[in-house]
């Protein structure tokens, strides 16, 4: 059962960055956007997306899954340097990816020092 929710969850992650990809990297959106700060959107998509991550590669060590993540939103950012797409890479993006994939190493962190906690 537990390989078959593993997949599930691999599957589920793949999208996920892909979708992210295609937004980060697709027409600007314009004014009506479910979040309107730029970079609560990153840090809450940056958030979700280490999440699944943790849920895909359980066995992954933890700053293995935020190198990861914060590599994949470097990568954005550098695509989105590229002339071709129509966006803006900033390190401001950058550091609301960092922020949201901190918050889940740090709720995950927290959560193995309690369980070391005695009583």
């Amino acid at each position: 059962m537990w390989k078959a929710a593993a997949f599930l969850f691999k599957g589920l992650f793949a999208a996920a960055c892909i979708v992210v990809v295609w937004q980060a990297l697709g027409p600007p959106d314009g004014p009506g956007s479910l979040i309107p700060w730029d970079k609560a959107l990153h840090g809450l998509t940056f958030f979700a997306l280490t999440g699944m991550a943790l849920l895909a590669f359980p066995k992954m060590k933890l700053w293995r899954i935020g190198v990861l993540m914060l590599a994949f939103g470097g990568l954005i950012e550098i695509l989105q340097s590229l002339p071709f797409f129509d966006r803006d890479a900033e390190w401001a993006d950058l550091l609301a990816d960092a922020a949201g994939v901190g918050a889940v190493l740090a709720v995950m962190i927290a959560a193995a020092w309690r369980k070391r906690l005695p009583g």
